[in-house]
């Protein structure tokens, strides 16, 4: 069994997760709903699917796991991405916080790759 919080990545990935949360909260009501909660629902998502990598016994299941975490970071910066193109965040307000998905997007990754 792993400990997650032993993984090089956690703490940058906790950071990206609760700036995208907090992003999240930020949109305008009519907003929150959609956008806000698909984004809210990625980032708990990505971080107990990575927990669970750690904790499963099965390789495979493990891999899934990371499948699924590292699907939901492309799906956080998805809809960022769509919020700028919605007008309702400025590009360059979110360009930090979406290379940084991007960047736990490429551990998640490399972290999968390594369990097979």
């Amino acid at each position: 069994m792993r400990n997650h919080k032993n993984l090089t990545f956690w703490d940058d990935l906790i950071k990206a997760l609760v700036r995208s949360y907090r992003f999240a909260s930020s949109l305008p009501p009519n907003d929150q709903f959609a956008l806000g909660a698909e984004i809210k629902r990625q980032a708990v998502r990505v971080r107990t699917k990575v927990v669970a990598a750690g904790s499963i016994e099965s390789a495979v299941e493990s891999v899934n796991a990371l499948d699924a975490a590292y699907q939901g970071l492309k799906e956080i910066a998805s809809t960022i991405e769509f919020a700028v193109e919605l007008g309702l965040a400025k590009p360059e307000l979110v360009s930090d916080l979406l290379e940084t998905l991007d960047r736990m997007s490429g551990a998640v990754f490399a972290y999968r790759r390594s369990m097979t």
